[in-house]
């Protein structure tokens, strides 16, 4: 019996430990359609340099990675306009959980246009942080990395 109950014991202790390092559920199939439809707002207020959107959409402290550099987000919504966009689309986007409160947006971007002038690869693998502050999702790193042919 003591046996039974020692095995028992060890049991209970095991699924309690397993259960202290789970993380809490994975959001739902909402939160990851809300953190897509997030990306293509972010990607349109690009593309039409809404400032407004674009500020609304992401955290000022984030970076944007461009081929120069990074730009803090709170410097490069005054340079929208360096977007020049005639065409885009987000192919296949996933979301890769890092927690509850942070998730990466992962796709290829295809489109059409320049950035300073200089023309944008036609795709692209693009990959943003989404973070929740404060109730509400916001971008806090983006960065795309361009698809060569050989």
């Amino acid at each position: 019996m003591r046996k039974i109950i020692g095995t028992l014991a060890i049991l209970v202790a095991m699924a309690v430990v397993a259960a202290s390092h789970q993380t809490a559920a994975q959001p739902n199939d909402a939160t990851e359609k809300m953190l897509i439809a997030n990306e293509r707002a972010l990607q349109e207020a690009v593309a039409k340099a809404d400032k407004t959107s674009f500020r609304s959409l992401v955290l000022p402290e984030g970076t944007w990675t461009t081929r120069p550099g990074f730009v803090p987000m709170k410097l490069l919504v005054n340079g929208l306009e360096q977007f020049a966009l005639t065409k885009w689309d987000i192919v296949n986007p996933r979301v890769t959980w890092i927690d509850e409160s942070t998730a990466i947006v992962l796709y290829a971007w295809t489109g059409t246009g320049t950035f300073d002038n200089q023309p944008l690869a036609p795709t692209t693998l693009a990959s943003t942080v989404w973070t929740k502050r404060n109730g509400k999702w916001l971008a806090v790193h983006h960065q795309q990395t361009d698809l060569v042919r050989n």
